[in-house]
């Protein structure tokens, strides 16, 4: 079978994940956060669970379905990202990175599954797997405040009559409620160019980087590595983004969150620029420390920015048409690399498109986003 056509079920999967952002992001601006995320581990732990019992194709892909929906409305790509909008603005880079550190420190869990599976077999493992989701699932979902303003605060914890800064001194309420910066409706964000900028320049960077994550492994199998070197490249540039989830936080809160995202798409263009060159396992090395760390920093930088520029009176929605349309614009990627390993028996044509693709993308972002606008910290 070839690479294009393997990339393109790849691609189909991700499609549920375009579709279904919106409408996580819909739903948590109208249920709030905690119910959507409650629902969520409920949906995804009984999908894992009727995977374990499936007799035919037919159920098996209804209770793949329900899996994968309950596991989208319950991970912190909206639903976290939303509620922590919601509650931290003076610190909301830090408490979105470590919000977001979950998907990074849950990559030991993989060994346990893959014992679990030695072990048991793939219908118990799937079994245990739906259970395990109902028992840590369900008290952290508890945990999900929707709002400040249910329990009488502001975001940060501040009270309704206290005076509140931006990380760069900019008023955003005082007693009176004003010198808020603009909240977007929903409506308003389609028409904006802000809107338009970030799905074309966050596209860029999901065309780039799904591509890699894809066909990575059978690059570096390709060039003579062992399928346990290429594994272990993958594992080390998954625990790095850990700190990149962190330490992007900090910047991110004292930066321009223009520079910081110009650097991250730098970071992935050296990145792109290493693999394309590797000759050794220490090269590869490299490799991985630096992609997984931008590809960490780009995480939570992502709701960040959209939360600073829209506000977060509709951020749910937005930021769920914005995520899904990314998700969408990114599906390209694997299947562009798929297509030309296939016509060329080599992805470096590829690998130099990805790059000229984020150097096209990075002024971009100074050229759609520049200071001064409302809601942009600059």
């Amino acid at each position: 079978m070839s690479r294009t056509v393997l990339s393109g079920a790849f691609s189909l999967r991700q499609v549920e994940s375009g579709f279904l952002s919106p409408l996580v992001g819909y739903l948590v601006d109208r249920l709030g956060p905690r119910k959507v995320i409650f629902s969520g581990v409920l949906i995804a732990g009984t999908g894992m669970i009727l995977i374990s019992f499936s007799t035919n194709i037919g159920l098996f892909y209804l209770a793949f379905l329900l899996a994968s929906i309950g596991i989208g409305a319950a991970s912190h790509n909206v639903s976290w990202a939303i509620m922590v909008a919601r509650w931290f603005k003076r610190k909301r880079g830090r408490a979105t990175g470590l919000a977001m550190m979950g998907g990074a420190l849950g990559g030991p869990a993989v060994l346990l599954i893959s014992f679990l599976q030695g072990s048991l077999g793939w219908r118990t493992s799937v079994f245990w797997l739906g259970l395990g989701i109902f028992v840590v699932g369900i008290p952290l979902s508890l945990v999900a405040r929707s709002s400040p303003e249910d329990y009488g605060y502001q975001p940060d914890g501040d009270t309704v009559n206290k005076s509140r800064s931006d990380p760069n001194g900019n008023k955003v309420v005082d007693e009176n409620g004003s010198g808020r910066n603009h909240e977007y409706t929903v409506k308003e964000a389609l028409r904006s160019r802000p809107f338009w900028g970030l799905v074309v320049i966050l596209g860029a960077q999901q065309f780039a980087m799904s591509g890699l994550h894809v066909h990575q492994i059978a690059y570096f199998q390709g060039i003579g590595f062992t399928a346990i070197e290429a594994a272990s490249i993958l594992a080390i540039a998954f625990s790095v983004s850990a700190i990149g989830r962190l330490s992007v936080g900090i910047l991110i809160d004292r930066y321009d969150w223009r520079g910081v995202l110009a650097s991250i798409f730098v970071g992935h263009i050296i990145a792109t620029l290493i693999l394309t060159n590797v000759t050794t396992y220490w090269h590869a090395l490299v490799f991985a420390v630096t992609l997984g760390l931008f590809h960490g920093m780009a995480v939570p930088s992502r709701p960040f920015i959209a939360g600073s520029i829209f506000g977060t009176k509709t951020f749910g929605t937005i930021w769920g048409v914005v995520d899904g349309a990314i998700i969408i614009v990114g599906l390209a990627g694997p299947i562009f690399l798929g297509w030309t390993f296939d016509t060329y028996g080599t992805y470096k044509p590829a690998f130099f498109v990805i790059m000229a693709v984020l150097t096209i993308a990075t002024p971009l972002i100074y050229l759609v986003f520049r200071s001064g606008e409302p809601n942009n910290h600059a």
